[in-house]
């Protein structure tokens, strides 16, 4: 029996670009369902893919080991895909596909980089004025798969994460012994720190908007590696009770954020999960656009300052000075936070007892 052919998609960068590749995994496996796929993911990003059915192999490695990445070229050199996909398409990234000498290699025509590739396919697609098109994320890496010839089946960009049986047991292990008089009631999981200095929004409003959903559901404050004494700072802000969640892996924070009625927070890779996991999101956005990083459809409201010309700007930091210094962010106010997330968690009631009423006729 022949073997079967073998593609690789490259996407070793942030968890949240990795989930918003899951549409494009799915359209790949519909399209040439004999194939293997593996995908290329950062050191710690594997979990991200765990018992998703479209991915038959994730490869992971360390950007600051010369090691790992010395044992991923002597791998990626030892051919064997007949085609690659580069969904990031930096200058690593084109080396590494150019480095399997796969038949086919597809990745974004972008200068200094598409010599790597046998089919280049436009980054930004432009509207009839020339500007570019404001699409979901998910499209982009759509793209290239549309260039293959391989058919995306409909407007299907929706996202992807399976929470393992393990990871649920332990956070219903830690909801159990860690405030067993809140069950039953709803929870309101709230990331308040980010990568990105100036998609960050206050932590005063994050504290005021917590103490203001108090009443309807239970704060739970989560975070990740290097962010536990900022968000017990945060924490401390709030006159009302609420939870701190504990040291989480990826697939505990999905199975957190399934059981949660919904997600406030920054623009980031845990939005996307709870996205993926239909948790309701609220997201404060400021240089990032809800054009491309929110869904379009969806129980998901994206919340930014009005007026601002300054706005999309996608900078990591503000580089606006005095008044000016962060308005995007500072003009949010927590009443609209938390009147957007009333809405939602008044919504989330309103199904669940729409849920009872049905199993008990």
């Amino acid at each position: 029996m022949p073997a079967r052919e073998r593609i690789l998609v490259i996407r070793h960068r942030a968890a949240g670009d990795l989930l918003l590749t899951t549409p494009a995994f799915r359209a790949l496996r519909e399209g040439v369902p004999d194939t293997e796929i593996d995908v290329l993911a950062a050191k710690g990003m594997g979990a991200l893919l765990e018992g998703n059915r479209d991915v038959d192999r994730v490869l992971t490695f360390d950007r600051r080991s010369l090691v790992s990445q010395l044992l991923l070229y002597a791998r990626l050199a030892r051919g064997g895909y007949s085609m690659v996909l580069d969904l990031v398409s930096n200058p690593r990234s084109a080396f590494l596909a150019a480095l399997t000498r796969a038949r086919v290699r597809a990745g974004y025509d972008i200068p200094g980089r598409s010599w790597a590739y046998t089919l280049r396919v436009p980054r930004e697609p432009r509207g009839a004025d020339g500007s570019p098109l404001l699409r979901y994320a998910p499209e982009a890496a759509l793209d290239i798969v549309r260039a293959l010839g391989i058919p995306a089946r409909g407007p299907d960009t929706d996202l992807h994460f399976t929470v393992s049986a393990t990871a649920r047991a332990s956070m219903a292990r830690w909801l159990e012994s860690a405030a067993p008089e809140i069950a039953g009631r709803p929870l309101v999981a709230c990331l308040p720190v980010g990568s990105w200095p100036a998609k960050t929004w206050l932590p005063e409003r994050f504290a005021a908007t917590m103490d203001a959903l108090a009443g309807e559901a239970v704060p739970v404050w989560i975070w990740g590696p290097g962010e536990r004494e900022a968000v017990d700072a945060i924490r401390a802000l709030m006159k009302k009770p609420s939870l701190l969640a504990p040291a989480t892996g990826w697939q505990e924070l999905g199975a957190l954020l399934e059981r949660s009625a919904l997600f406030v927070g920054n623009d980031s890779g845990p939005k996307h999960v709870a996205v993926a996991l239909g948790t309701p999101t609220v997201t404060i956005f400021g240089p990032t656009h809800p054009a491309t990083w929110h869904p379009p459809r969806g129980p998901h409201v994206a919340i930014e300052a009005a007026g601002l010309d300054c706005l999309h700007c996608n900078a990591n930091r503000c580089p606006l000075s005095e008044e000016r210094h962060l308005r995007c962010m500072r003009d949010v106010t927590s009443e609209r936070v938390a009147q957007a997330a009333r809405a939602l968690l008044r919504d989330a009631a309103g199904r669940r007892e729409t849920e009872r009423s049905c199993a008990s006729r």
